[in-house]
């Protein structure tokens, strides 16, 4: 780590647009109250005509295939970040979405690919991710990350809209961070 106060993280994101996978090499610095960050790189690797088909149809898969397309997926996370990883300087970790297959929080499900352990072990660099099934299990939207970030990069404004396949709103009530889907 450079410090206890700063991190140089490389972000990944895949979205239901299906057009690739994000890739961000972002620093996060602490200040007093709050998070400052500075973005350095960024890259979309759009997804083959393959890929695509595959996501689009995974949530008609059996759990058998589903495990395999797992695996697969996963296998090929750790290779764009690995040579994203190559173009960034040194990093102290990988924050990785994965890509969501079904989401349906108000029955307390959802399903993740890509974020399995070989994430980890084929990068050789400390990971952190499947942040929505552990949301959704706690009983909340599957976005968790986006109320901290707003409330830690962003309190200068009233209310954080994120629009995406799910648009994400949050705002500061009293001394609580109110978030939704």
């Amino acid at each position: 780590m450079h410090t206890n106060s700063t991190y140089r993280v490389i972000g990944v994101m895949s979205g239901t647009s299906l057009d690739g996978v994000d890739l961000c090499e972002i620093e996060f610095a602490r200040k007093e109250k709050s998070w400052a960050f500075k973005i350095f790189k960024t890259q979309t690797v759009p997804y083959s005509a393959e890929w695509i088909t595959v996501l689009k149809n995974a949530h008609q898969q059996s759990p058998v295939e589903l495990e395999k397309t797992d695996l697969r997926y996963t296998a090929l996370l750790a290779d764009l970040i690995a040579e994203f990883k190559q173009q960034c300087a040194p990093i102290d970790l990988v924050c990785s979405h994965g890509h969501t297959i079904w989401h349906e929080p108000h029955k307390g499900i959802t399903r993740q690919i890509g974020n399995l352990k070989l994430l980890q072990e084929k990068l050789n660099t400390r990971v952190v991710c499947d942040f929505r099934t552990a949301d959704v299990k706690l009983g909340g939207q599957g976005a968790p990350l986006v109320p901290v970030g707003d409330r830690l990069l962003f309190n200068e404004y009233d209310y954080c809209v994120n629009i995406g396949g799910f648009a994400n709103v949050s705002f500061e009530k009293g001394n609580q961070r109110i978030p939704y889907d």
